[in-house]
């Protein structure tokens, strides 16, 4: 019992007591008669009581009133606060489940969310989403135009009905929303820039990504954002290289130096566009402007990828000797020789000068610690000399540098690699899809190990870009 509760109990309790008392001693002055009128008369405790009740009955009714609608509020409200809280713990339990995976759970506490609260936002567009992940496709689109009645104000809500049609099937559909979020909703449509962005680049659509890309920049300067993240995704500068490309195929050749030497203004260790740069002075008929770019590309990065020009430069110039004497050069100016080292020894090697390429080879075994190509060379040079087991020990050094020591498994989900066979790939946890590293050959392949890789060539002034199987 409360304190305050107890103390009124007391308090009516004395005053019972004192009202007893003194209406004992004063009996024959509560029962003489009050006159009313010149007729009419009443005891005086009949007057008295009259007076209280008058005065004392609508004080406490108006109070015992208020009392218990002030009880009936609080009762209501501790209803509707339990209510409130369940349905928070039932919708903490859907975002969990859905996180789980589990959408089947999640859709039935999102339902019952949705029973007692059948307006919430948030709620309708996770339950929709939820139907969506189930392949429910048509429940998730009618729960999400329910949302776009409540809600039409909402590019959330677009959004996701734009995947739902998406998931239907409904690509058209999906476009004319998004092109509504981006008319009707100035300054949102981020996400639907950035997607058509990533199409067009899939689909290698160079113009179509560069507008995009605009468009994406230009939304964040004018939010306030920065937009250095998208500048350093590396987008906006590879898409301003494949216009220098477009360029250069075209045969505008000085716009695309221009283009190219702003990127190496910006970025001069922006290898592409180095390799690149040389090509349009090859285009030009400037072969020593190209090795300088090419020089210097390697100076700035290091990039072994300068290298490897310019020795196919002298090989398609049928230069042997220039090729020679440029690496010799580069050799004696870089501070770090080791990879101008291997390159000049790779160069002996494909004119034939195997002794020549052993003696520079010979002496790079000691510095390199890990390397198949360069074990590979050297069982070439060992071949092409006569020397059969240093041949073989060279190779079993590339194959135990390249981790080749015994038969390889690969997983078939995700393609992880074991030494030795086993029941479940640790990487991605399936079982029964590990199977060895073997396959037929088939008529028409390529050769073991044999890859495409684009490379340039000039033919007759011409840039022609071709595939053909990396020269070993």
């Amino acid at each position: 019992m409360r304190v305050r509760t107890f103390l009124g109990i007391l308090l009516a309790l004395v005053a019972v007591v004192a009202v007893s008392y003194l209406s004992n001693q004063n009996s024959e002055l509560l029962t003489a008669r009050f006159r009313l009128t010149q007729s009419t008369t009443v005891p005086v405790y009949a007057a008295v009581l009259a007076v209280f009740l008058l005065g004392f009955l609508p004080a406490v009714s108006v109070l015992l009133t208020q009392t218990l609608k002030r009880e009936l509020a609080r009762r209501r409200e501790r209803k509707l606060d339990r209510e409130a809280r369940s349905l928070r713990s039932s919708f903490r339990r859907a975002v969990d489940l859905r996180a789980d995976g589990q959408w089947g759970r999640a859709a039935a506490e999102l339902e019952g969310f949705l029973a007692g609260k059948p307006e919430d936002f948030s709620t309708l567009l996770l339950y929709g989403e939820v139907l969506r992940r189930q392949g429910r496709t048509d429940q998730a689109l009618e729960v999400h135009r329910r949302a776009s009645v409540l809600y039409p104000q909402s590019v959330a809500v677009l959004y996701q009905m734009a995947e739902d049609y998406e998931a239907a099937g409904e690509v058209e559909v999906a476009r004319e929303i998004q092109d509504r979020i981006l008319r009707d909703f100035p300054g949102q449509g981020l996400q639907v820039l950035r997607r058509r962005r990533n199409a067009a680049l899939g689909r290698r659509d160079w113009r179509e990504a560069a507008l995009q890309q605009e468009r994406i920049e230009a939304m964040l300067a004018e939010s306030g954002e920065s937009v250095e993240m998208e500048k350093r995704g590396g987008v906006r500068r590879g898409l301003t290289y494949q216009k220098g490309v477009d360029l250069l195929e075209g045969e505008r050749v000085e716009e695309a130096r221009k283009i190219f030497s702003e990127i190496l203004a910006e970025d001069r260790e922006f290898i592409p566009a180095a390799i690149m740069l040389g090509e349009a002075a090859l285009l030009e008929g400037d072969g020593a402007a190209a090795l300088d770019c090419w020089r210097k590309g390697f100076e700035d990065t290091g990039s072994p990828v300068f290298l490897q020009r310019i020795e196919d430069h002298f090989i398609e110039q049928e230069q042997p000797l220039e090729g020679i004497e440029t690496l010799h050069a580069l050799i004696a100016s870089a501070e770090n020789d080791l990879l101008p080292r291997f390159y000049l020894g790779r160069l002996y090697h494909r004119l034939e000068m195997h002794d020549e390429a052993f003696k520079v080879l010979a002496g790079l075994q000691e510095e390199v610690e890990s390397s198949p190509g360069f074990r590979l060379l050297l069982a070439r040079i060992h071949q092409r000399r006569g020397e059969m087991g240093k041949a073989v020990q060279a190779l079993l050094a590339c194959a135990r540098d390249a981790g080749i020591t015994a038969n390889e498994y690969i997983c078939q989900i995700c393609r992880d690699k074991y030494s030795e066979w086993q029941d479940r790939c640790d990487a991605c946890g399936t079982w029964n899809s590990i199977e060895l590293a073997f396959s037929e050959a088939r008529p028409g392949g390529e050769g073991p190990g044999a890859r495409q890789a684009r490379v340039l060539e000039i033919h007759h002034g011409q840039f022609d870009r071709r595939k053909r199987g990396e020269r070993r």
